[in-house]
């Protein structure tokens, strides 16, 4: 893991913390390490990647993956597409298929 990503990950964690409303001794309970662990982690950030902190980074890329704000225009079109036609569910999953796998070869590069 990169030095940056190593130290990005208190500010990380902190944000998540607001974000989430989750407590650090929810957290640490959640992830089945120590509260200690995670308020170290959120105080003073991390010298090297181990297991528990890898624990916590993939807890929270997972949080945002699963919490991710959809801009209210794409929102909005979406409804108005399946009011209009419950049908264009399977055209719209479709499209979006197409768009995750393009975004895929890109990331790939």
């Amino acid at each position: 893991m990169p030095i940056s990503a190593i130290k990005a990950l208190k500010e990380r964690l902190n944000k998540f913390l607001i974000d989430s409303g989750m407590s650090k001794n929810s957290l640490a309970k959640t992830l089945e390490i120590s509260q200690s662990q995670v308020s170290n982690l959120s105080n003073f950030g991390a010298k090297r990647w181990t297991k528990n902190t890898k624990k916590v980074n993939d807890f929270i890329e997972e949080y945002y993956q699963d919490n991710i704000k959809i801009p209210s225009k794409i929102e909005q079109k979406i409804k108005r597409i399946l009011t209009n036609n419950p049908q264009n569910k399977t055209h719209i999953l479709s499209a979006l298929e197409i768009i995750n796998s393009l975004t895929k070869d890109i990331k790939d590069d």
